[in-house]
């Protein structure tokens, strides 16, 4: 199974050294969680899950259906023109989640593990035209959103009390993907035709090659 964790550029160098440590960054603060773990999402379909998830929170809080008692991170998220510039330029760091114990569910995944660097790879897509690459999480993710069909994507992970069933919180998902999918069809079905290929190049290839 193929773990995903997206990341900014600028954090790119540090985790080529360090790898994926245990920690609460802003994105999780953003959608309230505040355990200190190594998040991630389960294939191309908890990846997308997860995006459509934090697209939504970052709507809510941009048209002040939704406040933050932290106000600085509220702030920035008010500030910003779209979640394109809240996020930042940045890209999907693929890992083998074979040996890896999710402790969450497919689309907010979490382990105590340290990722080491050496199992940590950069998802680009190749133009089969032209030999081009492209980075970019916010095209990473379009690519694996034309892929992937709404009915495809299944909740499945831990329970805890009060939780749906897994095909309520199915349904649910699968809801929240498909109006995603309509308001930005244009953007996802450019990805359809052949014209790319998804590809992992170890991280500290990619930064000799990419971020020089």
């Amino acid at each position: 199974m193929n773990y995903y964790h997206m990341t900014s550029l600028d954090r790119i160098k540090p985790i080529s050294k360090i790898g994926l440590i245990p920690r609460n960054e802003e994105n999780s603060r953003l959608i309230n969680d505040t355990k200190s773990k190594v998040f991630f999402s389960e294939g191309f379909e908890g990846a997308i899950a997860l995006f459509v998830d934090f697209d939504i929170v970052y709507r809510n809080i941009k048209n002040r259906q939704v406040k933050l008692q932290n106000k600085e991170l509220e702030n920035k998220v008010l500030n910003s023109k779209n979640i394109y510039e809240y996020l930042r330029d940045g890209v999907y760091l693929q890992f083998d989640g074979t040996h890896i114990k999710n402790e969450r569910n497919f689309e907010n995944g979490c382990t105590d593990k340290v990722i080491l660097p050496e199992k940590l790879n950069v998802c680009v897509l190749r133009s089969m035209r032209d030999n081009s690459v492209i980075f970019s999480r916010f095209e990473i993710i379009k690519y694996m959103m034309s892929k992937i069909k709404v009915e495809e994507i299944r909740y499945y992970g831990n329970t805890y009390d009060g939780s749906p069933s897994f095909n309520e919180a199915t349904k649910k998902v699968q809801g929240k993907v498909q109006k995603y999918y309509n308001t930005h069809k244009e953007e996802i079905e450019k990805y359809k035709n052949y014209d790319y290929s998804l590809e992992y190049i170890p991280i500290r290839e990619f930064i000799n090659k990419y971020l020089k």
